[in-house]
């Protein structure tokens, strides 16, 4: 999890290009699916893919208001969370993150499942 953090934020710091946003957008909805995973690990990895990206849509779409932009008035970091503005193009990349989450939440539940060895 503090990998995919250091990299979304890491990509912050790169020339903005559409690839760099596509990622970072991807790495938005593996972040929020492990948290989900973190909060409730018994849930299956296609109900934690199915609520990381209903989250990052909600927030994108949250963005059409004036919301986002009130509460980064006032609290600046809470950009990286809420975004700047709009964009159509992270819906798809939204759903990107999620089908790249998909298989990382299988090797991790599957890591967890297994005993432990003997020393």
């Amino acid at each position: 999890m503090f990998a995919c953090l250091a990299l979304g934020l890491g990509l912050q710091l790169v020339d903005r290009s559409p690839v760099i946003d596509v990622l970072g957008s991807m790495l938005y909805v593996v972040l929020v699916g492990l948290l989900v995973l973190l909060i409730w690990p018994a849930l299956p990895g296609l109900a934690v893919a199915s609520i990381a990206l209903a989250t990052a849509m909600m927030v994108e779409l949250l963005q059409l208001t004036g919301i986002p932009a009130a509460v980064v008035a006032v609290l600046p970091p809470a950009r990286l969370v809420f975004g700047s503005a709009f964009d159509p193009l992270d819906l798809v990349a939204y759903v990107g993150g999620a089908l790249l989450l998909l298989p990382l939440l299988h090797v991790i539940t599957q890591q967890a499942r297994l005993p432990p060895r003997p020393r």
